[in-house]
């Protein structure tokens, strides 16, 4: 679920004229420390409020760029990854940026843990719409008595950068610069109710501080710590040293090409979506008492362990059109790897039927459906295999039912393995 999605269905729509962005950020705040379950939603549903910002900025000051990494520095300090997880490049490019940037700096563990609780690190990619599109990575850190929760996240919509009225600058010291590259920058911070550990009052006040950098690439990094108290363990300078960092920036753009899982998922949407345009009256399809029910394209999906990677796509699960079900499978390769020989076809026979030709893209391909019929049943399977011009290969394979009816037509299972919106994602 997006940030844009918990929004709304925590607000409602509201007209952008209507927002005072920095009081919205505050109130957030307030409401993520008193609701700390959850963390991954609710940091990006208070980041997300922003969104509602009005234009892009231009401003004459210009940030200092960090140093760059050097080749000789010791291990990285890592937190915890989640049980089950592995951190991606993203994340340790944001380890390594943090022992540059603020070397004192500690990884703590959640905000009331038990004693001897590890700290932790929370990431993944975020989604529009059930899309993969950005980042985002969060924990809680420490230097020496000031604590509080950090984030980083990446996103695509320059209307993030708000401009800073004269109030929002006077009241939490909005100030718009420029960074070494033509960046704009925005960064704030607000002062707020400080809560205890268990979400009551604490009759402190707490200083959240954000840092946004739209670049000239169209990504915005944002980078934001919530202080337990008035002394946030990070300023707003490494902040946005962290967002300029050369590891971080070499990883933002595009994030997701270092993510194994969000490429596939990627890949997935694709998939889906090309599916849906062929066929919009397709679902996915799950046993439910012995019986196969129609339901969300995505239910039971999965990718093959080992087949994807940057160079290489794997995903299947079962499609159903009109009550008849049958398992669906696309593989692509960025290269040829030779499955389908040079594409021709064999002569036909009772359990053999083959096209081959080219398609509407100048891409060759061949369609071979095989039929087995014995005393259990038919068993069918059709297969269509396609070579690109750019020399990716692609193939998608659908079995029919028992009955060796097919949920999807020859030509619908053509058009989406020639969808060129089905591919793998650039280097």
């Amino acid at each position: 679920m997006s940030y844009r999605t918990i929004f709304r269905e925590a607000v409602g729509e509201i007209p952008p004229t209507s927002i005072d962005v920095d009081r919205v950020i505050a109130g957030q705040r307030r409401a993520r420390r008193f609701r700390r379950v959850g963390m991954v939603a609710l940091a990006v549903a208070a980041v997300g409020v922003v969104a509602i910002g009005a234009t892009a900025v231009t401003g004459p000051p210009r940030a200092d760029m960090p140093a760059a990494p050097s080749p000789t520095k010791p291990a990285v300090r890592t937190p915890t990854p989640t049980p089950g997880d592995s951190f991606t490049p993203m994340d340790m490019a944001i380890f390594e940026a943090i022992d540059r940037v603020a070397p004192d700096l500690e990884w703590a563990p959640g905000l009331g843990a038990s004693p001897g609780a590890k700290s932790e690190w929370v990431s993944g990619p975020t989604t529009r719409d059930g899309i993969p599109f950005g980042y985002m990575g969060q924990g809680r850190v420490r230097s020496g008595d000031r604590a509080g929760h950090f984030s980083v996240q990446t996103d695509d919509d320059l209307s993030l950068l708000s401009p800073c009225s004269a109030d929002t600058a006077r009241t939490s010291g909005c100030a718009i610069t420029t960074g070494p590259a033509g960046e704009k920058i925005r960064s704030s911070s607000n002062r707020s109710p400080a809560d205890k550990p268990d979400g009551s009052p604490s009759g402190g006040i707490a200083v959240s501080s954000d840092v946004f950098v739209a670049r000239t690439d169209g990504v915005v990094l944002i980078v934001s710590v919530d202080g337990d108290d008035e002394n946030p363990p990070l300023t707003i300078a490494q902040l946005t040293a962290l967002a300029l960092d050369p590891a971080v920036a070499g990883l933002a753009s595009p994030p997701l090409r270092a993510d194994e899982e969000a490429r596939r998922r990627l890949i997935d949407s694709a998939v889906f979506a090309s599916l849906r345009r062929q066929v919009p009256s397709a679902t996915g399809a799950e046993w439910r008492g012995g019986l196969l029910a129609p339901a969300d394209l995505d239910a039971g999906w999965t990718g093959t362990e080992g087949k994807n990677t940057a160079d290489s796509y794997w995903g299947q699960g079962r499609v159903m059109v009109d009550g008849v079900a049958g398992s669906y499978s696309v593989q692509i390769h960025r290269e040829d790897p030779g499955l389908s020989g040079d594409l021709t076809c064999d002569e036909p026979s009772k359990t053999y039927a083959c096209t081959a030709g080219e398609g509407p893209n100048g891409e060759r391909f061949r369609t071979v459906t095989n039929t087995t019929r014995n005393d259990s049943g038919v068993s069918a399977e059709r297969s269509v295999a396609v070579l690109r011009k750019d020399g990716s290969w692609l193939a998608v394979t659908h079995t029919a039912d028992a009955k060796g009816k097919f949920a999807l037509t020859a030509a619908q299972q053509q058009a989406a393995a020639f969808d060129p919106t089905v591919a793998l994602a650039g280097r």
